[in-house]
């Protein structure tokens, strides 16, 4: 039984045993005949194809176009009904020769819906496992007993080739990638994709953020290199060309690693819908011609990204704020290694420029044989491989929060996201034989996760970290235009004209010695409603004492305006002037 490859454009050169054709049709070297007349070129079939829940039934045709390009099509069985031809012009427009004439389509679209195969062929819709066999563009990896499985979709949407060996790839990507945290965290997000499909773990990724020239493209593209290349950018695509056909990038690169590159690029209305898109791996629902929803698309993507700014800033572009969901999903990691190199701590003698040149030329060259030769690996015994995968990310997730006090669920998530990652890059480096050193994949993503942590703000709540960053804007920007000043009900005078707030979003006022910003309840959800629930953000506030209220069960507090009582979510000064811990 072969555990190998069943690369598809090197299939079969005829027909598999158990093809039929109706009375009067002959299968011929130069293909399908009727009597004397000839129909069509030669082409292969490869079995009857459904989906896994047997659905959609399909006649699977590989055939040779004019140039030798070799080519797959799928024609419906429920196409071949009715009196049009349209059927075949997928396959005319891949290079197949088919006939023009109108009563030999008729004999040809006789021919296929008699004919009748043994071979089975099963569609999968999207790339990553299926069961125990791991699903290619082009390629299948794993033990496939009585079946074969090929990918149902746009195999143009992902750049997966190949070009040089493995250890060509290992010597001049791999090695040098060494001793740079950065570099190796990126090389071991890619491997992250099969491990991630494998577990069944959901989907997300990484965002390295940073100025210009820090060699951001160089990780990106030498990341790329595990799966493919031959674009301008490696297996790379920007963020900007993915917004159409959306869900075919995601379905082709399921399972294994989206490189999308210049965020800053996408339009800031759509950064958001579109990473939430990517990492919560399911399509839109969309109605069939008879109004019944159509089966969503699913996929399970690692996504490695990088741009100028963060995922946060960018939605924030829009007037919008990110969803500490979002940034859970994709985590922003600060490109530059704080070494004086960008994103690099070992050059190897070079400078930095000429180090990324050297990386980038190696990954252009060299590509798409890493990916395919570790999914082998795991492709062996799956289930085992399941185990020993989960195994190494409690292990490693637990070292990566020892030490770290009251750690939150989100900084969990996080943790797990980078121990992921961290077992993935080890699991790499023993079964390729990667010369890094031993735990330098661990070692690289808890740098990384470090770092996220300082950039994030603490290792607080994602919702309390992002409104107490909402509040002090607020403050900052509205101190004396859109709060009312209360002191003198309390005896201490901020010296603050009183005049008429138009778009009012609260009051300051001085209590037990502090500066207290009380904000109404419509102050506090144009505040802070863009983040989370204002009731959730207020008790958070509340259980870290950053927040001053009675006995409200809501967590407000009660203040005097002009005679009556008016109930307020009260921001210590305090709370505004150090990081959440």
């Amino acid at each position: 039984m072969d555990t190998g490859y069943l690369d598809l454009h090197h299939a079969i050169a005829s027909s598999p045993a158990g093809v039929t054709w109706p009375e009067g049709y002959q299968f011929r070297q130069e293909g399908l005949w009727h009597e004397d007349a000839r129909l069509t070129g030669p082409f292969t079939v490869l079995g009857e194809a459904r989906d896994p829940h047997g659905h959609g039934w399909a006649i699977a045709l590989e055939w040779n176009d004019r140039d030798g390009r070799q080519h797959r099509g799928f024609l419906a069985r429920a196409d071949l009904l009715g009196h049009s031809h349209d059927a075949f012009k997928p396959l005319v427009s891949a290079g197949l020769d088919i006939v023009s004439d109108a009563r030999k389509l008729k004999l040809l679209k006789a021919a296929f819906s008699g004919m009748r195969c043994r071979a089975r062929v099963c569609l999968v819709k999207h790339c990553g496992w299926s069961g125990e066999v791991f699903v290619l563009a082009h390629k299948t990896i794993g033990q496939q007993a009585n079946e074969r499985y090929v990918f149902d979709g746009a195999c143009d949407a992902a750049r997966y080739a190949q070009s040089g060996s493995l250890q060509q790839w290992i010597d001049a990507v791999a090695a040098p990638a060494g001793r740079n945290s950065r570099l190796v965290f990126a090389i071991s997000t890619a491997f992250a994709g099969p491990v991630n499909d494998l577990i069944g773990d959901e989907g997300g990724g990484v965002h390295l953020v940073g100025g210009s020239s820090l060699g951001k493209s160089t990780a990106l593209i030498a990341a790329g290199s595990v799966w493919g290349g031959g674009g301008r950018g490696g297996f790379a695509q920007s963020w900007r060309a993915t917004g159409n056909g959306l869900e075919s990038v995601a379905k082709a690169h399921s399972g294994t690693c989206l490189v999308l590159d210049e965020l800053g690029e996408l339009d800031a209305r759509e950064a958001g819908s579109t990473a939430y898109l990517l990492v919560n791996g399911q399509g839109k629902a969309r109605a069939a011609r008879d109004a019944e929803l159509k089966a969503r698309a699913e996929w399970r993507i690692m996504l490695l990204s990088a741009g100028e700014v963060g995922l946060a800033d960018k939605i924030a572009e829009s007037g919008k704020r990110a969803k500490a969901g979002q940034l859970v999903r994709l985590i922003d990691v600060p490109a530059d290694a704080g070494q004086g190199l960008g994103l690099f701590e070992h050059t190897h003698g070079e400078s930095p420029a000429t180090f990324a040149v050297a990386i980038k030329t190696a990954a252009l060259k060299y590509y798409g044989v890493a990916g395919p030769a570790f999914v082998e690996t795991l492709a062996d015994d799956p289930r085992c491989a399941a185990e020993v995968i989960r195994r190494m990310i409690r292990e490693i997730k637990g070292r990566m929060l020892a030490g770290l006090p009251d750690v939150d669920g989100q900084v969990e998530r996080l943790a797990s996201r980078f121990a992921l990652i961290a077992a993935a890059g080890t699991l790499a480096h023993e079964r390729l034989n990667l010369p890094w050193g031993e735990g330098e994949a661990e070692q690289a993503a808890h740098a990384c996760f470090r770092a996220c942590l300082l950039t994030r703000g603490g290792e607080g709540p994602g919702e309390l970290i992002t409104a107490l960053q909402a509040i002090q804007e607020v403050v900052e920007r509205y101190s004396e235009s859109r709060f009312r000043d209360l002191g003198k009900e309390y005896g201490v005078d901020f010296g603050s004209h009183q005049r008429p707030i138009q778009d009012l979003l609260g009051y300051r006022q001085m209590r037990a010695g502090e500066i207290l910003w009380c904000f109404t309840a419509t102050g506090w959800r144009e505040t802070v409603g863009g983040i989370g629930q204002p009731g959730t953000i207020a008790r958070l506030l509340a259980e870290c004492d950053m927040l001053a209220f009675g006995n409200d069960r809501a967590h407000r507090l009660s203040v005097k305006v002009d005679g009556r009582s008016v109930g307020t979510y009260a921001v210590r000064q305090r709370a505004l002037e150090g990081d959440v811990s």
